[in-house]
């Protein structure tokens, strides 16, 4: 396995956990594994993003147009990751929009789909939508949109589930039951896009 996962969003969405989970995953496969993780000057709301390199590697750091697969958390948060997607890369969207400050008087000029969709096509990736706070809340955990997005990236990256279940048991301190729910949600409904 050799894979370049650029992880994107801002604090205290679970990008980290996210990322942390996916490391993990790739240590006990017993792959080479190497982590870097960037947070905003804010604890809630700042940039957040992280890279996970799996396999023979060298360096902790993505090359531009080297991501095999982009999870995008928030969406304008995203659009920083274009440089690094690979060209027939996956971007999974997460159709969460958290303005900045400075847009919240005017949303107006938050990016449309339309444009964050043109944006990912120029740079060639294969995109999968999904909307995790929808699936998280109807687990009764509306936090867990990572969790979702850990289901829809470990069926993309076609991770073994079950064990990829085991790391998320031992790495989740509480609401287990609803996070592997979470995760579960992801995982069924991004089978029914792709099968």
């Amino acid at each position: 396995m050799e894979n370049n996962f650029y992880l994107i969003g801002v604090g205290g969405q679970g990008v980290i956990r996210l990322g942390q989970i996916v490391a993990d995953y790739g240590i006990e496969k017993g792959e080479k594994v190497k982590f870097f993780k960037e947070v905003g000057m804010a604890q809630r709301g700042g940039p957040v993003h992280c890279e996970i390199r799996i396999g023979n590697v060298f360096g902790s750091r993505i090359p531009p147009l080297s991501s095999d697969i982009t999870v995008v958390m928030e969406l304008s948060e995203g659009l920083k990751s274009l440089e690094f997607i690979k060209p027939g890369g996956t971007v999974i969207l997460n159709r969460k929009r958290i303005y900045p400050i400075d847009m919240m008087a005017h949303p107006e000029k938050y990016p449309k789909d339309e444009e964050i969709t043109r944006l990912f096509k120029e740079a060639k990736a294969k995109i999968i939508w999904v909307e995790a706070e929808k699936i998280a809340t109807e687990t009764g955990l509306p936090v867990a949109e990572n969790m979702v997005l850990l289901g829809v990236l470990s069926f993309v990256s076609s991770f073994d589930k079950k064990f990829m279940l085991k790391i998320l048991k031992k790495s989740i301190p509480r609401e287990i039951d609803k996070n592997i729910a979470a995760f579960n949600g992801g995982y069924k409904i991004v089978k029914g896009m792709i099968m």
